[in-house]
């Protein structure tokens, strides 16, 4: 089998309404110039001489950019080493495809199925106490057990969104996300003593960076809040269990990595989570294969970006009562919904 032809198209799709942070309360960064519903993503796809496609995606991005493609025309998709393929753009084209050519599911390659379901978090952005109670009833109403919001410091709202959430959706779980931006210990320490009534409920995901572990201690051993960073490198949780510093991680990278990530917090009884960046579809079912061959990725994975768009731009839906399914099918074992790409498609491959 060899691969014949290279496709790109280039996608935007929109979110869904009370999802993200309401325009005049936006905060734009280098890293997000513009609201993150003017993303887009690459939908790509690789044809073989027998018929076998391999389906991927770009992580979002905004604006236009040229992307070269790499040099995989003529070239036997099984001669390339799984391991030296990465959680993103072609490779994930790559491994579905050699998937496909094997009859194996993606999960099968990254180590064996050890869940046949993985437990997914509804998502929102950064907004008042009112509308975030809508979305906590909105998730439970759609079978969801827990709801991640982001929120910071600054808003002087985090109680009061917690309490109407749990007013709205009583035994939801929620994660709160600020993205390093309640600071610091002692803010920290403050927020924790406010929501003492939800504790059992709760969990801080990044409550400050991560660079003194020390101080993580003293904020696990303060609080019943449950503590974790979202971490990027094995180093950093290599660190956090030697410390004793955590109650559990939220894995950044989606492909190899992440399964090192998890296997050192699994040594020392350290549960996790996937990681996203509220990708469309193709990209939270490659993750979702990544965290079925993971035992300890047991907390609620942030597998969002196919349930809070307009699409996925797959042909069914990927998450099913807050849980993730995962496919029996080969490769990704996922469709198209081609329809939906045409739709949304704004340069055609």
């Amino acid at each position: 089998m060899k691969i014949i032809r290279l496709e790109r198209t280039v996608t935007c799709v929109p979110f869904l309404p009370g999802i993200l942070t309401p325009r005049e309360q936006e905060l734009f960064t280098p890293a997000y110039p513009a609201p993150i519903g003017e993303r887009k993503q690459d939908l790509l796809r690789l044809h073989t001489d027998e018929g076998l496609v391999g389906i991927g995606m770009s992580g979002p991005y905004y604006g236009w950019r040229e992307d070269p493609p790499p040099d995989l025309v003529g070239k036997d998709p099984l001669s390339f080493e799984p391991r030296r393929l990465g959680g993103g753009g072609w490779d994930i084209a790559l491994l579905d495809l050699m998937g496909k050519a094997l009859g194996w599911p993606l999960c099968r390659i990254f180590g064996g199925r050890l869940q046949e379901k993985v437990l997914v978090d509804y998502w929102i952005s950064r907004m008042g106490p009112e509308a975030s109670g809508s979305a906590a009833k909105r998730a439970a109403e759609l079978g969801f057990h827990g709801i991640k919001i982001k929120c910071r410091w600054e808003d002087n709202n985090v109680v009061e969104r917690v309490a109407a959430m749990h007013e709205a959706a009583p035994h939801l779980r929620m994660v709160l996300d600020p993205n390093h931006r309640f600071h610091n210990l002692q803010n920290s320490l403050e927020l924790a003593r406010q929501l003492e009534p939800y504790a059992s409920q709760l969990i801080f995901e990044d409550p400050f960076p991560p660079t003194n572990w020390e101080e993580y201690r003293q904020l696990k051993e303060a609080t019943e809040i449950f503590i974790a960073p979202h971490l990027q490198h094995p180093r950093q949780v290599i660190a956090a269990v030697q410390h004793e510093a955590v109650d559990g991680i939220n894995v950044a990278p989606s492909d190899w990595s992440f399964l090192d990530m998890a296997r050192i917090a699994e040594s020392a009884g350290i549960p996790v989570w996937q990681a996203s960046n509220v990708d469309l579809g193709i990209f939270d079912a490659f993750r979702l294969h990544a965290s079925a061959a993971a035992p300890n990725c047991i907390l609620g994975s942030d597998l969002c970006g196919n349930f809070v768009h307009q699409h996925s731009l797959l042909a069914r839906p990927l998450v099913q009562e807050g849980y993730a399914p995962v496919p029996a099918g080969p490769g990704l074992g996922v469709e198209l919904d081609e329809e939906a790409v045409a739709r949304y498609t704004v340069r055609p491959g």
